[in-house]
């Protein structure tokens, strides 16, 4: 019963003009490409996904074409039929794959929502948030420079404050910069001993 199947399909198949098979197996091929193609924008999964398999039925609807062409046509020009198939097919895979890429390239970026338009290429730039040890630490030290200090005090009392106006202006601190701020406090605490501030 199933030999009898292929037998009337093979039959119908002749009796069928080239120009009729040719148009159903690139109708076919396109109903295919239009499917993988809305897909590809539309459902994330799909555009994820590896296109080799279409690209596989590129090469499988060109031998159809090269089969039912070499029907009727010579070989030359059922060669040259489904090679100019092909290399129609291998664009529109290559339009698929690129319409995939930058799909989800565009689907990394998440979505901003009330940002202006400006902020969304601007790095955003958080505010110091101020340190009381560092502040008062700077306060000390300019009290200190007010005084009649020795020239060396004083060059190393004016280190100090630069350092000290670093990390102030620095604001949240790491662990290295309180690590130097206690250095540049416990020199700010001699200096104060010395001159009895």
């Amino acid at each position: 019963m199933l030999t009898n199947f292929f037998d009337d399909v093979c039959a119908a198949a002749e009796s069928l003009s080239l120009d009729v098979l040719i148009g159903a197996c690139w109708g076919a091929f396109a109903l295919l490409f239009m499917v993988t193609f809305i897909l590809c924008l539309s459902c994330a999964g799909v555009r994820r996904a590896e296109k080799r398999p279409f690209f596989a039925a590129v090469n499988v609807f060109a031998v159809v074409t090269l089969a039912f062409a070499l029907t009727e046509k010579s070989v030359e020009y059922s060669a040259l039929l489904a090679a100019v198939f092909w290399c129609v097919g291998y664009l529109l895979y290559g339009l698929i794959v690129l319409v995939s890429k930058k799909r989800v390239r565009a689907a990394r970026i998440p979505a901003l929502q009330g940002v202006p338009p400006a902020d969304v290429f601007t790095p955003s730039v958080r505010p110091a948030k101020p340190n009381v040890r560092t502040e008062h630490a700077v306060s000390v030290t300019e009290k200190l420079l007010k005084a009649d200090l020795g020239k060396g005090d004083r060059q190393e009392a004016e280190r100090i404050k630069s350092a000290l106006s670093f990390l102030k202006a620095k604001g949240e601190l790491t662990p290295a910069d309180n690590e130097l701020l206690n250095e540049k406090f416990n020199a700010l605490l001699k200096l104060m001993a010395k001159y009895d501030i």
